[in-house]
């Protein structure tokens, strides 16, 4: 059985690569994105078990982005 896998967005790569670390550390898959727009490419191939994502991100509005991503896949949020 794969371990689950996180996805991470967020612009700043420190933040990023804490939270890989500590997910890895705990057992986790993580993918992880500094734009929406690479993020939202991803999420056309691949479904990920969790999300988390950064609300204030330079390319678009975290909260809209996650809002409209639940609307169209089904998500919860």
């Amino acid at each position: 059985m794969k371990a689950p896998l996180v996805s991470i967005l967020d612009d700043e790569p420190e933040i990023r690569q804490m939270l890989t670390e500590a997910l890895e550390e705990a057992g986790f898959r993580t993918q992880s994105f500094g734009r929406a727009r690479e993020f939202e490419a991803f999420l056309t191939r691949t479904i990920p078990d969790v999300c988390l994502v950064d609300l204030s991100l330079p390319d678009t509005d975290g909260l809209a982005l996650v809002h409209r991503l639940a609307l169209e896949q089904g998500a919860a949020v």
